[in-house]
């Protein structure tokens, strides 16, 4: 299939070579930076975490060669440093979350962007134009609904959205032409996957990881003249047609006419599967009712997706936890604010919460945003309380401030990082502007 035939990679490729100097208004800059406020956040946060600590290990034994900043860690390669970065950024599944697509967009993007811009010594509005248009392309790619369908099939969107937004901002950074930009973009396309088998698991931040290394080591391979498939990411073909294979959804026809996608991410106030949140805070409304009580019987109502992909009901580690509607249930009812350190285990074995655990009913219906939850409890004395969540904290309509986010950030940086948290802060905060990009790497390197 030519060019001229791939109707959407031209259509990806030409918003892409428009990216360098492009005008963004001043609400799109602000939510990149929040963007990048939460992924460093959440990735310095993490890094104790196992699954980091792994990726780390490994890579540490390739011996790259390359400028690429690693968060925490000595310059590598691109592929080396998105990698790390991107594992990192989703370890403690608090990262923001694209509901359109049902993905962690920014997760794989940042690391890809920061990866590439700082081994090839990018400015910074030139990263923040690379992230913004990585993060658009992906977003509309895994927008309606291909993101839900590849979900309810067993595939973790964020590795197949991530992939194509990583490749897509290692292009911008790159200043790939037209015709690279499709071919990075079907290189990414082939190299798509992660299950959702897998959630509850270090594999999943992995995917996030992974996306990040396969969409720059796609970028370079078509810089490189890399000859993959070019209609991977046209409606019906190649992606579309592996993971969603019965037709009810595809990849949609790009069209960037209407609005910014990354207007419509959403962040996490709590350190969990974004699918629990609804139900956190319906029981984060209702614990000072309970406390003292006893309860026979918590009823969480929920879209369906919600019990597909976050509901275990007996979790036997911190990781499972995080996807499990019952402990999220129970962490909020006992008035925890389901932060990352309620997803340890010491947490899980809290007597309180298991026994709250044990009494949480999931009931699906279709008639459920995956954003909205309905919560019902009921006492051994046949008392009831309930509780109605129409859309959860962190979402568009009811966003975090730059105050939450701040909060947010402190909380999992400061452990790690001590006084310096609060200047990495302030330079994520206005990153746009010259010599902060300087300043992150001193800040964030080691030796």
């Amino acid at each position: 299939m030519t060019a001229t035939e791939t109707s959407n990679a031209i259509e990806a490729a030409r918003f892409v070579g428009a990216a360098k100097g492009r005008n963004y208004p001043g609400e799109i800059v602000d939510a990149a930076r929040m963007c990048l406020v939460d992924w460093a956040g959440v990735a310095i946060g993490a890094e104790s975490e196992g699954a980091g600590r792994a990726v780390r290990q490994v890579v540490a034994a390739w011996g790259t060669a390359g400028n690429a900043c690693v968060l925490l860690g000595r310059p590598m390669a691109p592929t080396a440093a998105a990698l790390i970065n991107g594992t990192m950024a989703h370890c403690l599944d608090y990262d923001d979350t694209h509901v359109g697509s049902v993905a962690h967009i920014s997760g794989p993007t940042w690391a890809a962007a920061l990866a590439v811009g700082t081994h090839l010594g990018a400015g910074e509005q030139d990263i923040v134009s690379a992230f913004i248009t990585g993060f658009e392309v992906g977003a509309r790619l895994g927008g309606g609904g291909l993101g839900q369908a590849v979900s309810r099939r067993g595939f973790h969107s964020t590795g197949i959205v991530g992939c194509l937004a990583a490749a897509t901002a290692s292009a911008v950074l790159m200043g790939l032409d037209e015709d690279g930009i499709v071919r990075a973009l079907g290189a990414a396309a082939t190299q798509t996957g992660g299950l959702t088998a897998s959630f509850g698991t270090m594999s999943k931040p992995f995917h996030a990881g992974k996306a990040a290394l396969n969409g720059v080591l796609a970028a370079e391979l078509a810089a490189a003249g890399f000859e993959p498939a070019r209609g991977l990411i046209e409606p019906g073909d190649g992606l579309a047609k592996a993971v969603v294979q019965d037709g009810v959804a595809t990849v949609p026809t790009l069209d960037f006419s209407d609005g910014w996608e990354i207007t419509r991410n959403t962040f996490k106030p709590y350190a969990s599967c974004l699918l629990t949140h609804p139900v956190i805070d319906a029981a984060r409304s209702l614990s000072g009712e309970v406390e003292g009580r006893e309860i026979a019987a918590v009823e969480a109502v929920v879209h369906p997706m919600a019990i597909e992909l976050a509901g275990k009901t007996a979790p036997t580690t911190g990781l499972e936890g995080k996807f499990s509607i019952a402990y999220c249930a129970a962490l909020g009812l006992n008035g925890y604010p389901a932060t990352f350190v309620d997803f340890s285990d010491e947490r899980l074995t809290d007597e309180a919460v298991r026994t709250t655990t044990d009494r949480v009913e999931y009931v699906a219906t279709e008639d459920m945003a995956t954003t909205a939850a309905r919560m019902v409890v009921r006492f051994a004395d046949g008392a009831e309380l309930d509780a109605d969540v129409p859309l959860a904290l962190g979402n568009p309509g009811n966003p975090m401030s730059w105050a939450d986010m701040e909060e947010k950030f402190m909380a999992l940086v400061s452990p790690v990082m001590g006084e310096s948290a609060s200047e990495l802060f302030a330079v994520l905060r206005n990153f746009d502007e010259a010599g902060r990009l300087d300043a992150l790497v001193e800040l964030v390197g080691r030796d």
